[in-house]
C-alpha cells in the first residue's frame, strides 16, 4: 500500500481522485473479518481508558472506521476530480504513517490489519473529506469533545499529542481547542 501513496507524493500527484483511487482499491482487499478483528483489537486497547469514557470512544471509534472502511469501497473518484488537497501535508502524513506502521512497539496489539484500516481511515478523512481524523462529538477525558464552529474543526487534545510519533494529530486538519 505505501508503495502506491509514496509514488503519489513522489509525483507530487495532488489529484483527490488519484488518491480515492488507491485508497479505494486497498479498501477493497479489507475483509469482514479483517473488520471483526479490528474491532475486537479496539475493544481490548480501550481497557486502559476510564471506565465511563470506554463505551463512548468504542462507538466513536468502531463506528468511524467500519463505517468509513466501508463508504470508501463505494465512492467515485470522480465525484473528485476536479479537487486538489496539499501534496506536502500529503507526503509528510505518508512518511508519519509508515513509520507508524513498521515500527511496531514491543507492547502494541495492533496487527497489520489494523494499521491498514488506520491508514486508509486517516488519509480518507484528511485529504479527501477535509475532516479531522476523529469524528465531531468524540469525546476525551474532562468532558471534552472534538467540536466544529464557524468553518473550522477544533481538538482538545491536539497540542498534547502533536509531538507524540504514534499520533496522527500531526497532520490532522483540526485545530487546537483552548479551554
Amino acid at each position: 500500500m505505501f508503495q502506491e501513496l509514496e509514488k503519489l507524493g513522489k509525483n507530487r500527484e495532488d489529484s483527490k481522485d488519484k488518491l480515492l483511487e488507491i485508497l479505494k482499491d486497498e479498501s477493497r482487499k479489507i475483509s469482514i473479518y479483517d473488520q471483526m478483528k479490528m474491532i475486537n483489537e479496539l475493544k481490548e486497547s480501550l481497557s486502559t481508558i476510564q471506565k465511563q469514557y470506554r463505551e463512548d470512544f468504542f462507538k466513536t471509534y468502531a463506528h468511524g472506521f467500519v463505517v468509513k472502511i466501508n463508504k470508501i469501497k463505494n465512492e467515485n473518484p470522480e465525484d473528485y476530480s476536479n479537487e486538489k488537497f496539499d501534496i506536502d501535508e500529503y507526503i509528510k502524513s505518508v512518511i508519519i504513517l509508515k513509520r507508524q506502521s513498521e515500527e511496531k512497539d514491543e507492547d502494541s496489539t495492533s496487527s497489520e490489519e489494523f494499521r491498514r484500516i488506520y491508514t486508509i481511515i486517516s488519509l480518507y478523512t484528511t485529504f479527501i473529506l477535509n475532516e479531522p481524523i476523529h469524528e465531531v462529538g468524540t469525546k476525551f477525558p474532562g468532558n471534552l469533545e472534538i467540536v466544529y464552529k464557524n468553518g473550522k474543526y477544533y481538538c482538545p487534545v491536539k497540542k498534547n499529542n502533536e509531538n507524540n510519533p504514534k499520533a496522527v494529530c500531526q497532520f490532522c486538519i483540526a485545530e487546537n481547542l483552548d479551554y
